[in-house]
C-alpha cells in the first residue's frame, strides 16, 4: 500500500500557510494561502492530523491490537509534549535575555519560574501553541478507538457536533486552553474538536467509503462548493454588510462556524487538486510540499523556534518586504532540508537519530555515513497517510 502523497502535499501547504502568516503576514507571498477567508494552516493542520490518526491507527488495530495502538498513541503524546516543551524553553530563554516582546507572553523573573511554566505547558509563545491543543485532541482517541472498533462512528460524529453547538452557546472556563499572557485564553478545545474528531472518523472509514475515489469523481463539485463558500464569506462577512457579525460567526479563539465550514470544504478540494496534479506531473514537482508534509510536526516545531530566534540572531525587526520574503522562504527551506535529511538517513523516529548516525558512521570506512542501505526510503514505499 503506497503512501498518499496528496495528503502530504496538503499538509505541506498547511505548513507553508503557517510560515507565511507568522513571518510574512500581509505580503504578496502570503496571499495565496490566505485568500480563502477564515481558513488557515492551523485549521487544516488539525483536520489532517485527525484524518491521518484514524487512517493509520485503524490499520494498526486491525493488524496487531488495540493495546498496541494505545502504546503508540502514548508515545506520540510524549513526543508532542517534548516538542511543545522545547518551544517553551526557547521562549523562556528569549524572555530572560530581554526579548520577551517576541513571545507576546508575560515576563518571568528567573529560570525557576520559567521552567515551572514551561513544564506546566503554560509558557506558550505566539505561533507555537498549537501542540497543546493537538495533545488534548489526540488524547480523545483513547475513548474514540474502542467506539470505532464497535462501529459507533455515527454516535461519535453526533456527539462531536453536539459539543460544538454547546461550545457556541455556552463555554465555561475549562473549555479553554490558556497561556501565561495578558489575555490567557488561546483555544476553545470544545469548538476546535469539530475539525479533529469527525476527521478521525473519515480517516477510519477511508477505505470503506473509498474517499479518494469519491473526491476524484466529484472534484469539480468540491472545488465549486469551496469557491462558492469562499465568495460568500468574503463578500458577506469579511468585507460586506454582515461585517459587524464577524466576531460571532468567524472568531478564531472559539472557532466559529465560518471557520469550521470553510475548512471542511476547502481542505478536501485542495487534497483533490493535489491528487489530480500528481497524476499529471512527476511527484518531484511537488517535492517541497510533499517532503515538508511528511514531517509536518518537525516543520511546525522548527518554524515556531525560528519565529523567536530569527529576529534575535539573524534579522532584527522591523523587516523590509524583501527581508520578510527571504526569511519566510528560508524558514520553509529549512523545514524542507530537515525532511530531506531525515529521509536520506532513514530516521523514522527522532529518538533513534543518535543511534542511527552512530551506526552509519561506524559502518563507513571513511567515517562518513554511507549512502548504501538496502531498506526502502520513506519517500519510496511508505504506508498511506503515515503520522507526521
Amino acid at each position: 500500500m503506497n503512501r498518499d502523497l496528496a495528503i502530504d502535499a496538503t499538509r505541506g501547504l498547511a505548513i507553508w500557510s503557517m510560515i507565511s502568516l507568522h513571518f510574512a503576514a500581509g505580503t504578496h507571498i502570503a496571499a495565496p494561502t490566505h485568500a480563502f477567508p477564515y481558513v488557515d494552516g492551523m485549521s487544516a493542520f488539525v483536520l489532517l492530523s485527525g484524518l491521518v490518526l484514524g487512517l493509520v491507527y485503524r490499520r494498526w488495530i486491525e493488524r496487531i491490537s488495540l493495546r498496541y495502538a494505545y502504546v503508540r498513541l502514548t508515545k506520540r503524546l510524549v513526543t508532542l509534549y517534548v516538542c511543545q516543551l522545547s518551544i517553551a524553553l526557547v521562549a523562556v530563554a528569549a524572555a530572560l535575555a530581554g526579548h520577551r516582546w517576541l513571545t507576546l507572553l508575560l515576563p518571568v523573573e528567573d529560570w525557576g519560574q520559567g521552567l515551572e511554566l514551561a513544564f506546566g505547558m503554560r509558557y506558550l509563545p505566539s505561533g507555537g501553541n498549537i501542540l497543546l491543543l493537538y495533545m488534548v485532541l489526540m488524547a480523545s482517541a483513547y475513548a474514540l478507538f474502542p467506539m470505532l472498533v464497535r462501529g459507533w462512528w455515527i454516535a461519535i460524529v453526533t456527539g462531536s457536533l453536539a459539543l460544538y453547538i454547546i461550545s457556541m452557546l455556552w463555554s465555561p472556563d475549562w473549555f479553554y486552553l490558556t497561556a501565561y499572557m495578558a489575555g490567557p485564553r488561546i483555544q476553545n478545545w470544545a469548538a476546535w474538536q469539530v475539525m479533529f474528531v469527525p476527521a478521525v472518523v473519515v480517516g477510519w472509514k477511508w477505505r470503506d467509503w473509498h474517499v479518494p475515489d469519491l473526491i476524484d469523481r466529484w472534484l469539480p463539485a468540491f472545488v465549486a462548493v469551496a469557491l462558492a463558500v469562499a465568495l460568500v464569506l468574503h463578500f458577506a462577512i469579511d468585507t460586506g454588510r454582515l461585517m459587524r457579525f464577524e466576531p460571532a460567526v468567524a472568531d478564531k479563539l472559539d472557532f466559529r462556524p465560518a471557520r469550521a465550514i470553510g475548512a471542511w470544504v476547502a481542505v478536501p478540494a485542495i487534497y483533490g487538486i493535489f491528487r489530480m496534479l500528481l497524476r499529471w506531473w512527476h511527484k518531484d514537482w511537488l517535492r517541497p510540499l510533499v517532503m515538508t508534509g511528511t514531517r509536518s510536526l518537525d516543520s511546525y516545531v522548527l518554524q515556531a523556534m525560528a519565529l523567536v530566534l530569527v529576529p534575535i540572531h539573524i534579522a532584527h525587526r522591523p523587516w523590509s518586504t524583501l527581508t520578510t520574503t527571504c526569511v519566510a522562504l528560508a524558514v520553509f527551506g529549512l523545514c524542507w532540508a530537515w525532511a530531506e535529511f531525515r529521509d536520506a538517513c532513514r530516521i523514522d523516529k527522532l529518538h533513534r537519530l543518535p543511534v542511527i548516525l552512530a551506526a552509519r558512521i561506524a559502518s563507513s570506512p571513511s567515517g562518513i555515513p554511507s549512502e548504501e542501505d538496502p531498506r526502502p526510503r520513506p519517500s519510496d514505499v511508505p504506508p498511506v497517510g503515515a503520522a507526521p
